[in-house]
């Protein structure tokens, strides 16, 4: 199996892990959060992972939201808005959350 074909490239011919399991990648990993899958053959992915708020995560547990949102996204980035004015006027109402 060529990997390049998968679109990857060597970052490193050779790592030994320490006596702890740890493996130093270097800088292509610095700062970064990974899901770590392996495979039945013993490969390691490294898949980059960011965390988004709990108070978030029903947007993306909820398709039809979430492709709600991923419409809105791509009507703007085609110019399709519409100017409703200003909501100043709702800046001082109460919501339910207070």
């Amino acid at each position: 199996m060529n990997i390049s074909e998968f679109g990857f490239r060597t970052v490193k011919k050779m790592v030994e892990s320490d006596s702890r399991g740890r493996l130093s990648i270097g800088a292509i990993a610095k700062g970064k959060r990974y899901r770590v899958q392996v495979n039945d053959s013993g490969q390691i992915l490294l898949d980059p992972v960011i965390a988004i708020p709990e108070q978030e995560l029903w947007l993306w547990r909820n398709p039809e939201a979430i492709a709600s949102v991923q419409r809105g996204i791509q009507q703007a980035s085609q110019g399709e808005v519409y100017d409703l004015g200003s909501f100043a006027e709702y800046a001082a109402l109460e919501t339910e959350d207070e």
